[in-house]
């Protein structure tokens, strides 16, 4: 298997076919592996315990109660959704080193500076395999029997079959502040606050937003802001460029009701704009004969979590698994019209599949209330006890 991208998703992807008896290869166009630093959160599932080990939740993570306070516009009104399990919140490198760890334990063979350029494809436009620019110099081709897409919200290989991630991703702003002025221990829930269209008098055709902070351990904490472009968002309104996305977080973090308290002396260890896909899913996850899109290249994210982790890890795990299964039944129905039904059809019926298009459901009811009815902050306080109602839904 032909894997690209050493996040989360292709690491584990790569662990996989290890454990199936498979080679597994690893593209990678940086350095090392892994996007750009960053806190993130997950909840502990045995399947995670496989590819991370028993020690990481307890030796590399802060763990507290999964609860979330919702603030309204304004910081008006909150309310508090009581979690049912722990949550574990780290930062990213330490995810990424023990995913690096096992994978090469298992003998998956990573190839750094690996600048994937498009497939090798067959007469039947099938993909074969890749071609990619090693080490910013010479274009070299890598051939395989399955092609996984793991190169996340703004995928090579998915912009090359027509996926056009603008309808898909969420702009936002990701940062980590050290010495910030709230303990996590004194206000250790994860934070929303939502803000509704037209809210901000120095941006007031930007879409939607929420922003968030949570602690990760320590006096450090990640915070945020999101655009909301879900497919209920309200019609017609502006994305912002990165770096207008940046202003409108510096107004946020010096003066937003109960937000800009936690930049009160904090230093800020970095931020940058990035985008997620959590707007919806990718309807075609087998965009041709032998290439399947994984995790955030397919949109594939917990949109009520907004976190790819967890989810692209058991979507990797999972097509590893049903693929090894079609290469031993033998090459000649591998890739077939009647296998590629199958596969899509075990996929989409199984609990990983089914648990995410319930949260693309219930977030886009949720926000069709809050952005479609409502919209304004002056609408939205009104309502504050109807929206408590439905996030005891969520």
């Amino acid at each position: 298997m032909v894997i690209v991208g050493a996040g989360p998703a292709g690491l584990a992807a790569g662990i996989a076919a290890r454990k199936c008896g498979l080679r597994a290869v690893i593209l990678e166009k940086g350095e090392s592996a892994g996007p750009l630093p960053r806190g993130e959160g997950i909840h502990r599932y045995p399947l995670l315990d496989e590819v991370l080990g028993m020690d990481f939740w307890e030796k590399d993570c802060y763990r507290m109660d999964c609860s979330v306070v919702y603030h309204s516009p304004n910081d008006l009104h909150t309310t508090r959704k009581q979690g049912t399990r722990d949550i574990f919140f780290f930062e990213w490198r330490r995810l990424i080193e023990r995913l690096v760890d096992s994978a090469q334990k298992a003998g998956v063979e990573i190839i750094y500076n690996a600048e994937v350029l498009g497939p090798i494809e067959g007469n039947d436009n099938s993909c074969r395999g890749l071609r990619y620019r090693f080490e910013q110099k010479d274009e070299r081709l890598i051939y395989g029997k399955a092609v996984l897409a793991c190169d996340g919200y703004n995928s090579v290989l998915g912009r090359h079959y027509g996926i056009d991630y603008r309808t898909i991703n969420c702009p936002m702003v990701k940062c980590i502040a050290d010495n910030t002025p709230v303990l996590s221990s004194s206000e250790p829930d994860l934070q929303f606050y939502l803000i509704g269209s037209g809210d901000l008098s120095y941006a007031p055709d930007i879409p939607p937003c929420v922003v968030y902070a949570f602690p990760i351990g320590g006096r450090k904490m990640e915070l945020g802001l999101m655009l909301r472009m879900g497919k209920d968002a309200p019609k017609g309104v502006r994305i912002p460029d990165p770096k207008e996305l940046m202003t409108v977080w510096g107004h946020l973090k010096k003066d937003y009701p109960g937000f800009s308290r936690y930049f009160q002396g904090a230093q800020i260890e970095y931020e940058y704009a990035t985008a997620m896909s959590n707007a919806r899913m990718v309807k075609e996850v087998v965009p041709a004969r032998g290439i399947v899109l994984i995790g955030d290249s397919a949109g594939f994210v917990d949109p009520f979590g907004s976190s790819g982790i967890y989810s692209g890890i058991a979507m990797a795990t999972f097509w590893v698994n049903l693929l090894a299964g079609g290469m031993r039944r033998g090459p000649g129905t591998f890739w077939g019209k009647k296998e590629i039904g199958n596969y899509l059809r075990s996929f989409r019926h199984s609990g990983i599949c089914r648990h995410i298009n319930k949260s693309y459901a219930r977030v886009g009811i949720f926000e069709w209330y809050l952005y479609r009815y409502l919209r304004t902050a002056k609408h939205i306080n009104r309502r504050w006890g109807m929206i408590k109602k439905l996030l005891s839904l969520a």
